[in-house]
């Protein structure tokens, strides 16, 4: 059983092909162009299974963001209950960590009370300016800045990543190029010298 090539070795085996004679280089070609289309593919795969880890990462903040929130919910609080709330979605490749503004409203039976969201626009790119929580408990405040804190950073990270995959798309149209680029090039007459042999 012949043992797996390093990372190191493949770079050396491309490079010592690369320049030899004795090589069907048509062959070579064809795996070069079908690893390269393998490499953007496999981009394009681990690109969602990052995506899935940030919205893990995020899930993280919100729970931690909730859990202070319930461990508030008693009269011992000063400025219970908390308005504010925070969710995490991941819907179509599209990443939304947003937070809205809860109301309370006493039921007409008198027996507890119904609660309406009102979302929050995101104004900044990566971040929610502070005047959209000005309406926040004084122990909401601090505990909404920290996750939203952690939320442009995975915000930033998600864009990063949104990037890579638009250049792994111009770059799987470039590659498709370039493969009919090669394929349309004509063989030198025989006899004639390559300029690798003349260097040689």
């Amino acid at each position: 059983m012949s043992k797996r090539m390093t990372h190191q070795e493949i770079c050396e085996e491309w490079e010592a092909v690369s320049r030899a004679q004795n090589v069907n280089h048509q062959r070579g070609i064809k795996a070069a162009i079908t690893q390269c289309r393998q490499f953007l593919t496999a981009i394009h795969q681990q690109a969602d299974v990052e995506q899935a880890r940030y919205r893990y990462l995020a899930q993280r903040l919100c729970d931690h963001f909730w859990s202070h929130n319930i461990a508030h919910r008693t009269d011992q609080t000063p400025g219970y209950p908390g308005h504010f709330g925070c969710r995490v979605r991941l819907r179509r490749r599209k990443l939304e960590l947003s937070w809205y503004y809860n109301r309370f409203v006493q039921k007409k039976s008198g027996e507890g009370r119904s609660v309406f969201s009102e979302y929050i626009r995101k104004e900044g790119r990566f971040r929610y300016h502070k005047p959209a929580f000005t309406r926040a408990q004084d122990w909401e405040k601090p505990l909404i800045m920290e996750t939203e804190d952690g939320f442009e950073m995975l915000r930033r990270l998600n864009a990063n990543q949104a990037e890579l995959c638009r250049i792994v798309r111009k770059s799987e149209r470039l590659l498709k190029d370039l493969e009919e680029h090669l394929g349309g090039l004509k063989e030198a007459a025989s006899g004639s010298a390559s300029p690798s042999s003349e260097e040689g």
